[in-house]
Parts: C-alpha cells; structure tokens; sequence
C-alpha cells in the first residue's frame, strides 16, 4: 500500500513539474561587450512571465505576461519596465519583444479594440439607480466600407488609461507604457452556443432595419450599410463579468428599441445572464441591474429570450437554463427606462 502510494505521489509530482517549463537565453543583446540573460517561464506551453537581466547583472526587469485569472479577455496587458522604453535599450527591447511576443505591433486602433479601450477608461457605477448599475462610453466611430474582422495585434498604451487597464486586470499600475494585445481570433473561433455549432460561420446576420444590417460575432455587435459599418459592443470578462469562456460565444441576443439596441449575453457556464443597452449615437452602453431582470425571491435567475412589443420588454426567464424548468415572464416598461437614461448626468 505504501508503495502505491509513493508511485501516485511521484507521478502526481511529475505531471505537475511537466506541466512547468523554463528557458534562458544569455546573449550580448546590445553589442557592449556584456552579456544580458533573459528568463522565460511556461506554463503548459505559455508564457507565464520573463525575467530580463542586464547591466552587467546589475539591474532585472519582470515581465508579467500571463492574463487576468478570474475572468477571460479578449485583450491582455503587459506594463514594461521604464528603461525598456529609452533608448539606450531599444536593442534588448526588440530582442525580448521578438521572443514574448507571436503578434504584431500597430499604430492603428482597430475598431472593436478602440471600442474595448474607450470602455475602460469610462466606465462608472450608478450606485442608486433604478435600472442601470452602470455605465460607460465609446466613441461612436463609423468607419467607411463593410466590415472585416480584425486580425490579433499589440499596441502601446500609456497614461491614465493604461493605469486603469493595468489595475482592472490586476497589474502593476507605476510604469507608463503597457502593451495590450488584442486576441482578436476569439470573435470568430467561439463556439455558438445558441445553435450547437462547433464549427461556426462569423459573422453572423442577425436582422434587417431598413438600410442597416445588424450582425454579431462571438464576442461583439456591430452594424454595416453599403457604404460603412460601426461596432456597437464588445464582451470582456474584466469588464462585465459576461465572458466565462473565449471559446464560447457571449452574445445571446440583439433586439432592438426606437434608437436603442439591447444586448443580452450568455451565463454558461454560470447562472446569470447580463442585459444591456445601448445609444449606438451617443455612444453609451449602460448595464442592467440584476434585481430588475431576474425574480430572486423566486429563484428565476436565467433569462432564456426577450421580446420588444411596442414600449415594454418582455423577459422570459427561468430558475436554471434547464430547459426542463418552466419559464415565467416579466416585463420592464421602456418608456420608462428610455426616461431615466435621460436623467443620467454622464461625464
């Protein structure tokens, strides 16, 4: 018995060191005549982070590489030491970027990434209101020619902005540029949920409204017309907790209200759905509260569908997704709604 035990010990041991993998490279990066080393560590095959030392051993400098833990993204900071931006150390720097990192760098903001951005740098509680819990902006961008998806790409963000990104997701927040890189493959790898397809076709026609088509991908809702397109709303886990896996699609549904869009994500593999809506002109997407979708006091906490008929929505929800449950209706007065995004003061 003894000896089982040993081998399930060793082989428990062995499989999680395996899983654990480290390289070094010790090179004259620069051409000074000293050697700089450079550490990188995986973790079952990705890079966790890298440790760089330079200066003749005098100096190191951490790359934090890894994503946010608790809930998935399609974009990842990664705040650089301040040195790595002189340069003096342009050399090492394009050395250690050319190892840490498999996309591109770009100058150009892509659509649904400037979306992500603009999301994170004004996104604001509503501690108090009746609908909403809160709220954020984007600049409301058209840009001309249909849609194409994007393709994975890095960019180099610094200021207030990239201090916010790095805290939400958990990062060293003193240094004063990060890269963020955009995992843009997601939008159109994910699973839809909604039609057990494995193998998807994104992007995915929704509707019609009148010269305007209404599309999604897994992760986003943008609309198009013969001559432009512009993105409505982007899932993010960090930022709304409505992304429990990027190879899942997050979006559930898309209807529409007057000038207004409501975007419902999935919950799986969770309980709760999120609800949002959006002023595609104004360019604001405000989150619903959860005591006004779901009937906690009866345990009705997932949202199957919605319908709009004339001025009010129709949630048909369930206590589980189920669909062994029975379903129960609750309806929201839009007017009302409508009226109180009025009433807030958005700075």
């Amino acid at each position: 018995m003894r000896n089982i035990i040993t081998i399930i010990f060793t082989l428990s041991f062995m499989l999680t060191f395996a899983q654990y993998e480290q390289k070094f490279v010790k090179k004259d990066f620069d051409g000074d005549g000293f050697s700089e080393e450079l550490e990188i560590n995986y973790y079952l095959g990705k890079i966790q982070f890298a440790i760089l030392t330079y200066e003749k051993g005098t100096k190191k400098c951490t790359l934090d590489i890894k994503a946010q833990k608790k809930h998935p993204s399609l974009i990842n900071t990664i705040p650089l030491c301040d040195d790595l931006l002189k340069q003096d150390f342009n050399e090492i720097t394009q050395f250690v970027d050319s190892v840490i990192f498999n996309i591109p760098a770009s100058k150009n903001l892509d659509l649904t990434l400037g979306w992500l951005l603009d999301a994170y740098s004004s996104k604001k509680l509503l501690n108090e209101h009746s609908f909403f819990t809160s709220y954020s902006k984007f600049k409301p961008k058209i840009k001309k020619g249909q849609y194409s998806s994007p393709s994975p790409h890095r960019l180099l963000v610094k200021g207030k902005l990239i201090k916010k990104i790095n805290q939400l997701h958990e990062k060293c927040d003193t240094t004063l540029k990060s890269w963020i890189t955009f995992d843009a493959n997601r939008l159109n790898r994910a699973r839809q949920i909604t039609e057990y397809e494995l193998n998807p076709s994104w992007p995915q026609f929704i509707d019609s409204l009148g010269s305007v088509e209404l599309y999604k991908t897994g992760h986003s809702v943008f609309i198009e017309n013969d001559t432009a397109h512009q993105v409505l709303f982007v899932s993010d886990g960090v930022l709304y907790e409505n992304l429990q896996k990027l190879e899942w699609e997050s979006i559930q549904q898309v209807g529409r209200y007057k000038n207004f869009y409501l975007i419902l994500t999935h919950p799986y593999p969770g309980i709760e759905n999120k609800l949002f809506l959006i002023d595609p002109l104004k360019g604001i997407v405000f989150e619903f509260k959860k005591d006004v979708l779901y009937d906690f006091e009866n345990y009705f906490l997932n949202i199957e569908s919605f319908d709009v008929m004339e001025d009010e929505l129709f949630l048909f929800i369930r206590k589980s997704p189920d669909f062994d449950y029975k379903i129960k209706e609750k309806r929201i007065s839009l007017l009302l709604v409508s009226k109180s995004v009025n009433s807030i003061n958005i700075k």
